[in-house]
């Protein structure tokens, strides 16, 4: 039992008087601690950087959780499968390069295209254009021999671009000391032909190639496109065809030895006497463009639309039907793969630039589709063509 006295009583409310007049005076001590510039720096500082830190951490914890949770711009999961819906991919351009032969005095004797099929399992084409050839837009000696004469290398190169529609990777000039030394590893070339076997060693493949022998450039094209295949079988007969080239691997040497680890074509037949120098029908050389440039590189100046090809079926051989047709409708591929959906019914030629509005119609009424303009399709390419199943090879 606790026993309330009267002195105790008194001495309590003794203390609390006392602490009742102290307070306002630790109030007021207070007061003057805080408009202390020593004590703000001690005490405040501290307490408003870890305000800071805690703020900035909520802050960048929402910011993350606000990304990961939106569905504008998402990012989704990657797609590596080509089979599968949403698999998309930028398609390699096709390696083309151009190899000019000239003799000794400078004069162009021999102009080689070559488009190598795949990088991984090679094979190509080879292009042989005699250099008699006129170009356009010219008016005067306008032959590409003169071209190469007059203004070199680069005036070649701009006219065969322009004429087969793509751009090279390399250009390269090859003299006769140049193909001595591609040849002579191998140590000569057989050349097959009605009268039986000729063998040329690598001083004589240069006097075979050119038109130092004063012939048309028919009989020298025909030779020509002699040289090149028993050239290459030689190589893929020798059973290393690596060996069989030069050591250093130099973009020529690498394109050989591509060309020849796969099926490979050599045209010599294209060009045509027709009055006063080589003729081509156009329809032919379009077709042959096509087959040999499938992804071509964009020439300077190049006007034609870049198309992202998607598959909206679960038929992939569509995919392919759909390519020939767009590179032939005079339309550049840049993005090639799988819709979201394999359901889709109808072909489309979308575009969401009201410039392009011309080109996709165009494009569209070639390969038999509608036309539809969306703001929201992917702007990687100026036209997206979807194939639905209504799609008819």
């Amino acid at each position: 039992m606790n026993i309330d006295h009267p002195e105790s009583r008194k001495k309590e409310d003794s203390a609390r008087k006392k602490l009742i007049k102290k307070s306002p005076r630790i109030l007021e001590a207070s007061k003057k601690n805080f408009k202390d510039p020593a004590f703000l720096w001690k005490f405040g500082f501290p307490a408003l950087l870890v305000l800071v830190i805690v703020w900035s951490t909520f802050l960048l914890f929402d910011g993350f959780s606000s990304v990961l949770k939106s569905e504008d711009g998402a990012t989704r999961e990657a797609i590596t499968d080509p089979q599968k819906e949403g698999f998309e991919a930028f398609v390699e351009q096709t390696w083309a390069e151009m190899i000019l032969t000239e003799d000794t005095s400078g004069e162009l004797v021999q102009v080689a295209i070559i488009s190598i099929s795949d990088r991984q399992t090679g094979g190509g084409t080879i292009l042989l254009v005699p250099p008699e050839l006129e170009v356009e837009n010219c008016y005067e000696d306008c032959t590409l021999e003169s071209l190469y004469l007059k203004s070199g290398l680069d005036s070649v190169r701009n006219s065969v671009s322009a004429l087969l529609e793509t751009e090279f990777s390399e250009v390269m000039t090859l003299n006769p000391e140049r193909w001595v030394t591609l040849v002579e590893p191998l140590g000569k070339v057989s050349i097959k032909n009605d009268q039986g076997t000729q063998e040329l060693s690598p001083t004589g493949v240069f006097d075979f190639i050119s038109r130092e022998s004063k012939e048309d450039f028919l009989i020298r094209q025909i030779n020509q496109g002699k040289f090149w295949r028993n050239w290459i079988e030689n190589l893929v007969e020798s059973g290393d065809v690596d060996a069989a080239l030069p050591i250093m691997r130099i973009p020529v040497v690498e394109l050989i030895s591509t060309l020849a680890k796969g099926p490979y074509t050599v045209v010599d037949n294209l060009w045509h006497e027709w009055g006063s120098g080589p003729e081509v029908d156009p329809e032919v050389l379009s077709s042959l463009i096509s087959e040999m440039f499938p992804f071509p590189a964009p020439t300077e100046g190049d006007q034609r639309a870049t198309v992202r090809l998607l598959n909206g079926t679960s038929d992939s051989s569509l995919i392919t039907e759909m390519q020939k047709l767009i590179r032939e409708n005079d339309a550049n591929i840049t993005v090639i793969g799988n819709f979201r959906s394999f359901n889709v019914i109808q072909t489309r030629v979308i575009y969401k630039d009201l410039k392009m509005k011309t080109q996709a119609e165009r494009l569209a009424a070639s390969i038999g589709a509608h036309v539809m303009k969306d703001e929201m399709v992917s702007p990687v390419a100026d036209l997206t063509v979807l194939i639905g199943r209504d799609f008819s090879r």
